[in-house]
């Protein structure tokens, strides 16, 4: 059952512009041979040539290089690097990175590895903090030696950078790992970073003793929420201590397997909100207390707020609101609205484009 909801899922997050970009989508970076590539938006320069390895191509997986990938090999893929910067709209270094660990630990090219190097905290270069997480893994099958994942987060963005090796150790990959990450030319001033740790399970998995139905239809609610998110998408407020510090308080725990690499994750054990990430680029799904709802219920005094849930889908370019419901909604629940298409509001957070996109039938 968890595998045919993960099918129905991807194929309606692909439809909606949401999950992975379909072939159509990914663009060839424009790369000069032996030139270094700049991404313009964080200011990273990755050289031609990383960790001794050639640069093979680079990807864009969304418009205006906010997902974007560089692979490098040796020989015949003997040695292969991948790095990837993607836009940071949700969850949070650790999210990204479990979600990345997912697709090593069950891809069938490394037989399902072993854990050589437990995830752990690291301070990136530039920075000051552990705000990277990095683990290395050996291989149980097949041609590969090891194969290893860090993540940090550089500003407004993630960054992922994956390797495998048929002739290194484990221990001598997670080395090279980190000559690479030193031979890329990092933003001299990279705003603090929280420290990271890595996930465990959530203590109790949330529950949902009442089935969610579909809450009264409130336009005034929907188009709040919507102002609300473009607001927050486009803050131009730079962390401080005090925001970093209660970033890093906060601690990510998952939930059970839905199936694929699709799980549900909560901060500090939260009971009324979750997010629901699938794939390991950033791509979304918060579900919680409707923010329009919550602050229009707040200027009607002596009027007690109707329950209302909001299903919101989070891309590198926009913000997809979903019919809101009258509970909590369960994750099979939410599979199924975004699944029918179900859309209410489409709040653009990148670019010039400000205009908010209402569904009139769904209001």
């Amino acid at each position: 059952m968890a595998s045919h909801w993960l099918k129905i899922l991807l194929a309606a997050l692909v439809a909606t512009g949401i999950g992975a970009a379909p072939a159509a989508a990914q663009q060839p970076l424009p790369l000069k041979d032996g030139k270094a590539w700049k991404h313009k938006h964080s200011g990273i320069v990755v050289p031609a040539t990383l960790g001794g390895a050639a640069r093979e191509r680079g990807m864009a997986y969304a418009a205006d290089d906010l997902d974007v990938g560089l692979s490098y090999i040796v020989g015949d893929a003997v040695e292969s690097m991948s790095f990837y910067v993607f836009r940071k709209t949700n969850g949070a270094v650790p999210v990204w990175f479990a979600q990345a660990q997912w697709g090593i630990e069950n891809r069938d090219t490394f037989g399902h590895p072993a854990i050589a190097m437990a995830a752990q905290a690291f301070v990136p270069p530039n920075q000051s903090t552990a705000s990277g997480l990095k683990a290395v893994y050996e291989p149980k099958g097949g041609a590969y030696r090891s194969t290893g994942v860090a993540m940090l987060q550089v500003g407004d963005w993630y960054v992922k950078l994956r390797a495998s090796s048929q002739t290194r150790s484990p221990a001598e990959l997670s080395q090279w790992m980190d000559a690479a990450l030193a031979e890329i030319q990092w933003p001299r001033k990279i705003p603090l970073a929280p420290e990271a740790a890595p996930i465990g399970d959530c203590t109790a998995p949330l529950s949902f003793p009442v089935a969610a139905k579909d809450a009264p239809k409130n336009s005034g609610a929907d188009m709040m929420s919507s102002l609300l998110t473009m607001a927050a998408a486009r803050s131009k407020a730079k962390p401080t201590p005090e925001t970093t510090a209660a970033l890093a308080a906060a601690r990510w725990c998952r939930d059970p397997d839905l199936g694929g690499n699709t799980r549900v994750y909560r901060q500090n054990a939260d009971a009324e909100n979750y997010l629901l990430a699938v794939g390991d680029n950033g791509n979304g799904i918060w579900v919680g207390p409707d923010p329009g709802a919550k602050l229009i219920a707040m200027t009607e005094k002596g009027k007690p707020a109707e329950p209302r849930y909001a299903i919101t889908a989070v891309t590198a370019t926009q913000n997809i609101g979903f019919a809101a419901q009258d509970q909590l909604p369960s994750p099979q629940r939410v599979m199924e609205i975004v699944a029918a298409n179900r859309r209410v509001t489409a709040v653009p957070t990148w670019g010039k484009n400000k205009t908010i996109s209402i569904n009139n039938d769904a209001l």
